[in-house]
């Protein structure tokens, strides 16, 4: 019987006297209850995107934003400022530059989700970012975001200006034509399609469908930049399929100017300009590199203002010069510095005479290529036209012997052109620039 008792007192305390009281009377987490200490992050936050745009940025976790299928975790709070900074100069701003404050708040996705690793998927592939129905936008990998680091910039920027670019067309269709310059290389199976460059594809996933080829054109346009997407357009061989991009690169640019007034070159120019204030591109990369489709450098300071007095005084003084041989009044219209082999470049001085017909004439320099990333030109040989006009243009020939050069970047006032430049490596004061072509 003693210990039926001891027995029968253990359960009562089991059943009693363990007893502990909680409130049930209080909300779930994640379900309008969960309240966060308001941080200057989250004050920087709503001043920069959702007060002036109407955009909600969510980095704090909250598990219903995401597939339970997948293993991810929160992003570092310290990563978000920088990334979101990116976000807002190489996005945002661009379009409000140029379009106004309304633009983004109309038609902007208005969610971003943040992440702090990647998303990985069946068959070794990873995220980095996705959008869906133009309304949300992941970004994966904040945690090992870092603003240095230009590919990781571009490929946030990518799913982005692709994301917007949807939203644009899906309020107003793009030309219908568009979906027949290729119909035939469009697959589901898009991701196990190779070759898609000399199928008329400026990326894998453009063979998706018209709408997504559409988007890639223009994200990869903007993200790229002017000499990255032309460095693109050299993997394609096939000269059918290479007027097939130019045409949709043609097309898409009559879209947004022509549907919405915005000028693609101009968002395009910004962009880089915001992308090289954290992770600055070398210019001289597409200038100086390989030897098929060597690139050519036009330069002239009456299309294109705004270059160092020291140089338009010498180019002033070369067009005074060419005028004056012979007194036949010839007229300098532009030059270009054209790399035809890795250790030469031509320097070509375009003209007219006084009834207005055209020509060219090259001076040829050999190329050293120096330690601190310069190059400096020697001059080696002329062609028949130059040795006509030499004499007038001593000016020019003159100045590009027997300097370091260096390459890069040039803007103009409000970021709406970049330009290639080649300064004096020692009077970086003395500068001219133009665009590269292939």
């Amino acid at each position: 019987m003693k210990k039926i008792g001891i027995l029968l007192t253990a359960i009562a305390l089991l059943m009693f006297g363990c007893k502990k009281t909680e409130n049930l009377d209080r909300e779930i987490v994640g379900l309008g209850g969960d309240t966060w200490p308001k941080t200057g992050l989250d004050t920087w936050l709503y001043d920069t995107f959702t007060k002036p745009y109407n955009i909600a940025v969510k980095y704090r976790w909250d598990g219903t934003e995401q597939d339970p299928n997948f293993t991810l975790v929160p992003p570092k709070a310290e990563n978000v400022k920088p990334l979101m900074e990116m976000v807002n100069t190489a996005w945002v701003q661009p379009y409000v530059d140029l379009m106004g404050a309304d633009f983004i708040r109309t038609y902007a996705p208005k969610n971003y989700v943040l992440i702090g690793s990647v998303r990985y998927n069946s068959g070794g592939t990873v995220t980095l970012g996705e959008a869906g129905g133009g309304i949300k936008i992941t970004l994966f990998n904040v945690n090992n975001y870092d603003a240095a680091n230009r590919s990781v910039s571009k490929r946030i920027l990518k799913t982005i200006h692709h994301e917007f670019s949807h939203i644009l067309h899906q309020t107003v269709m793009f030309q219908k034509e568009y979906q027949y310059i290729t119909p035939s290389g469009y697959t589901a199976d898009w991701n196990n399609a190779s070759g898609f460059y000399n199928k008329g594809f400026i990326s894998q996933y453009a063979q998706a469908a018209p709408e997504e080829d559409f988007v890639e054109m223009i994200s990869l346009i903007i993200t790229e930049g002017k000499n990255g997407f032309e460095v693109l357009t050299r993997n394609i061989t096939d000269a059918t399929a290479l007027a097939n991009v130019r045409q949709k690169q043609t097309m898409v640019t009559a879209y947004l100017k022509q549907t919405w007034n915005v000028d693609i070159e101009s968002i395009q120019a910004k962009v880089q300009a915001a992308l090289n204030q954290r992770a600055p591109e070398s210019a001289g990369d597409y200038f100086a590199f390989g030897t098929d489709k060597l690139p050519i450098l036009t330069i002239d300071p009456v299309a294109n203002p705004g270059m160092s007095a020291p140089f338009i005084t010498v180019y002033d003084q070369t067009s005074t010069g060419l005028a004056s041989v012979g007194g036949a009044g010839r007229i300098l219209d532009q030059m270009a510095l054209i790399r035809t082999s890795a250790t030469q470049t031509t320097l070509r001085l375009y003209y007219r005479n006084t009834s207005g017909s055209a020509f060219t004439a090259d001076f040829i320099y050999n190329v050293t290529n120096n330690a601190n990333g310069t190059f400096s030109l020697t001059y080696a040989s002329r062609d028949a036209n130059a040795d006509v006009i030499a004499s007038g243009v001593t000016s020019m020939t003159n100045f590009l012997a027997g300097k370091q050069f260096g390459v890069k970047y040039y803007y103009n006032a409000n970021n709406t052109k970049q330009y290639t430049g080649i300064y004096d490596f020692n009077n970086q004061g003395t500068y001219m620039y133009g665009f590269l072509s292939y």
